[in-house]
């Protein structure tokens, strides 16, 4: 999924763009942002992946302008400006700020959205590629680092992996305790720096007895990741904060295991976006390496076997890592460096200056070395060459090793990005096929289907042949269903692609309501400040439920309403007609087809992504009454 928020005072221009972006590639959502001055707001609100931007200053639209504003803010957003006109100088003064990409608007429509939707693609995957590569260099260098930290005091190596796991986790803030399985205590023993610095409860406690802790304790109890990405929601194991403690608004705990045993707990908050499998890898791999340097401390064969293995580690590791001298001596490699090096010189390795392989690939890596020893500072570069058998690409970061002031050598990772390009460029062409396929085959049977329509209704008009008639007026039933057939498919592809939001369940009918003729006073709203957290076409639902009622003759009231029983929350669906025979009860909610041509099936998909239980509990005669049971954790009534 993409999200693009897309600047544009142009009102015509941006429902051009929505719905050409969103016809051309289905994973793209077009987020409007109609005032310039709006955009950090909606940027806040949504967390958008790109930003596009129109460029016409006469008209207060500075794109120029607005990238510098996310500048300042230090908001690393791909950015896509368009222009009405362009020229080379406006052109190159785009592109020296570091934006993405520059386009033209006086071209067909078609071409232009065409190209925007691919630039967008590109620019994001370019983005997160580059970020997934960044935080693999810093977590690889933590561990290189971590490794090397036995003969350090174990506060320090705490505090060390704590401030190392909320930068990889992009969180706010950390914390570390310790656990005694003895006296079933858990003892807070390193807070981040930017949590001391935010939090300000008085007389912090120090040992937490177990039976008093909540869902800080989770991870003791269940010896797992614990993820708390709405920390505001109701949820029986949350006992609120103390007075004065930082806010929180999402939480992620794991426990810290050593032989099959938890020695103590971890966890971090406030990450921007939810929190997921990627951010409990990234903090297991850290603390486990924490854990068992705790755990050294009480043992000599325990840091025994702790350093073994992340020998054992670093040796095997899927990067290439390397270590020279200031003169470029090869000091240590590993089995990937090795087998890179292995392509350029069948010798040993260890002892060889890089300049020695006289190789194009060793010239410029032992020129970076020497400059990042000049600098005494971190370096990276990409550097290609071929081989015998390939042409590589390699991405190579470089990090110093000082004694004093003074560099003595430096460690070298050596990342083959070979695979991974070419899979990228395959993937690109791939998706690009595959949504100019979907495009054209969807508007080529949906524009054929208007001309067999338009035709079966000409010669009707021709012919007074009942029986011609009959036929003829199967084949608009016939092509009916296609159409509904489509439609749906247009709508399905959509379920489960975006993130559910806390949605109003009053909007949502609202809107659904305006999809139909709803004669005035028929439908009645009675669900206050509800929201769900659910699937953004939640609008579907009711949609789908109320032109079952609309087909229903007999119906002249529909009612939305909910109520809560027992801490349960039900959003209930009702109207005065005829309601479901007891032969169709079951077919609408379990099985495609029947009401709407598939569109209860679809509402039980869109439901179903939020655990959103649908249960028919009318009566034949009385009126269809269905009742939708939200989980605890996936409502709330807004103030």
């Amino acid at each position: 999924m993409y999200r693009a928020l897309l600047v544009e005072k142009d009102q015509a221009f941006m429902e051009m763009a929505v719905t050409f972006l969103t016809r051309i590639n289905r994973d793209l959502r077009v987020i409007p942002c109609p005032e310039p001055n709006e955009m950090l707001d909606l940027i806040d609100k949504y967390h958008p992946d790109i930003v596009v931007s129109g460029h016409d200053p006469a008209a207060g639209m500075d794109a120029l302008a607005l990238f510098k504003t996310l500048l300042r803010r230090n908001d690393n957003f791909p950015f896509i400006t368009i222009v009405s006109n362009g020229s080379q100088e406006l052109a190159v003064e785009a592109m020296n700020l570091g934006i993405d990409f520059y386009l033209i608007r006086d071209r067909p429509p078609r071409e232009l959205f065409s190209d925007l939707a691919d630039k967008i693609v590109l620019a994001v995957e370019k983005r997160r590629i580059d970020e997934e590569r960044s935080l693999s260099e810093r977590r690889l260098k933590a561990l290189v680092r971590l490794a090397k930290m036995h003969n350090y005091g174990f506060s320090e190596v705490a505090h060390f992996v704590l401030e190392e796991t909320v930068k990889l986790t992009r969180s706010e803030m950390g914390y570390f305790a310790l656990y005694d399985e003895k006296r079933d205590l858990l003892t807070m023993y390193s807070w981040s720096q930017a949590g001391m610095r935010q939090c300000r409860v008085e007389d912090k406690p120090i040992e937490y007895p177990m039976e008093k802790v909540g869902i800080w304790g989770e991870p003791v109890r269940q010896k797992r990741a614990i993820i708390v990405n709405d920390y505001k929601a109701p949820h029986p194991l949350i006992k609120g904060i103390p007075e004065g403690h930082v806010s929180l608004d999402r939480l992620l705990m794991v426990p810290l295991m050593h032989d099959g045993k938890v020695v103590g707990t971890a966890g971090v908050a406030n990450k921007v976006q939810p929190y997921d499998s990627s951010d409990i890898n990234q903090m297991t791999l850290l603390m486990d390496g924490m854990a068992s340097i705790y755990m050294g401390r009480m043992s000599g064969e325990a840091r025994y076997e702790t350093e073994r293995r992340y020998e054992e580690m670093l040796h095997f590791a899927p990067v290439g890592i390397m270590a020279v001298d200031n003169q470029g001596l090869i000091v240590e490699c590993n089995l990937k460096s090795r087998k890179l090096l292995d392509q350029l010189s069948d010798e040993g390795h260890i002892g060889k200056s890089l300049i020695d392989y006289k190789d194009d690939f060793t010239v410029q890596l032992y020129s970076a070395v020497m400059e990042s020893l000049r600098s005494r500072s971190p370096s990276s570069a990409k550097i290609r060459f071929k081989s015998p058998e390939s042409n590589i690409s390699v991405q190579v970061s470089i990090q110093p090793r000082m004694n004093g002031q003074e560099p003595k050598g430096a460690i070298i990772t050596l990342e083959d990005m070979s695979e991974i390009e070419s899979s990228l460029e395959k993937l690109e062409r791939a998706s690009f096929q595959l949504n100019v396929v979907d495009r054209m085959t969807f508007l080529e049977v949906y524009n054929q289907l208007q001309i067999i329509d338009g035709y079966v209704n000409f010669v009707r008009t021709m012919s007074d042949d009942e029986v011609l008639d009959e036929h003829m007026e199967r084949i608009l039933e016939a092509s009916g269903r296609i159409h509904e057939r489509m439609r749906f498919s247009r709508d399905f592809r959509n379920v489960g692609i975006m993130s559910p939001e806390w949605q109003s369940v009053s909007d949502a009918v609202a809107r659904a309501s305006l999809a139909f003729e709803v004669p005035e006073g028929m439908l009645q709203i009675n669900t206050g400040n509800l929201e769900v957290f659910a699937d953004p076409q939640l609008h579907k639902v009711f949609e789908n439920l109320m032109a079952m009622s609309l087909r229903d003759g007999s119906v002249t009231s529909i009612k939305v309403g909910f109520d809560i029983t027992d801490g349960r929350m039900r959003i209930v669906y009702e109207d005065d007609g005829e309601g479901l025979s007891e032969a169709g009860k079951d077919q609408p909610l379990d099985s495609v087809g029947t009401v709407g041509e598939n569109g209860m099936y679809l509402v039980k998909e869109v439901l179903s992504v939020s655990k959103i239980v649908l249960m028919d509990t009318g009566l034949p005669g009385e009126g269809v009454r269905i009742e939708m049971m939200v989980p605890n954790s996936s409502y709330r009534l807004r103030s």
